[in-house]
């Protein structure tokens, strides 16, 4: 019954946050940690909302929240890599898109094991014109 509700939310979020309708997605994120508070893809996708409404500082707050419950989710880890990037905390980037790439490796996501890759060059790239 919980994943049942789960899929729910989080199929009503995903479409929310499609359509950029993030006020409304955010609201069923709300909800949805309201009564599963100890749900990583609630941190996550508030976090992408935020990130989505350039509340960067509060979207490094909720993918370390979904990071804090699921230390293997790699997606949280990506996201967050590119929010330091935008921060120019390239050393931070770096290590947070590592992480995401080593977890997509295991998990044989191959293509997103390649966009971690891209974004590391691109960072180191970025790093060494400073």
């Amino acid at each position: 019954m919980k994943q049942k509700i789960l899929r729910e939310y989080y199929q009503i979020i995903k479409s929310k946050i499609s359509q950029s309708h993030f006020e409304t997605a955010m609201i069923n994120i709300d909800k949805l940690l309201y009564n599963f508070p100890k749900d990583e893809h609630g941190y996550y996708y508030k976090g992408v909302c935020e990130f989505a409404t350039n509340n960067h500082k509060n979207a490094i707050k909720y993918y370390n929240a979904a990071i804090k419950i699921n230390p293997a989710y790699a997606k949280a880890y990506f996201n967050l890599g590119v929010v330091y990037y935008i921060y120019r905390q390239y050393d931070l980037a770096l290590i947070n898109i590592g992480k995401a790439l080593v977890i997509f490796s295991k998990q044989k996501e191959l293509d997103k094991k390649q966009r971690c890759i891209d974004a590391l060059k691109l960072i180191e790239k970025e790093r060494g014109a400073i």
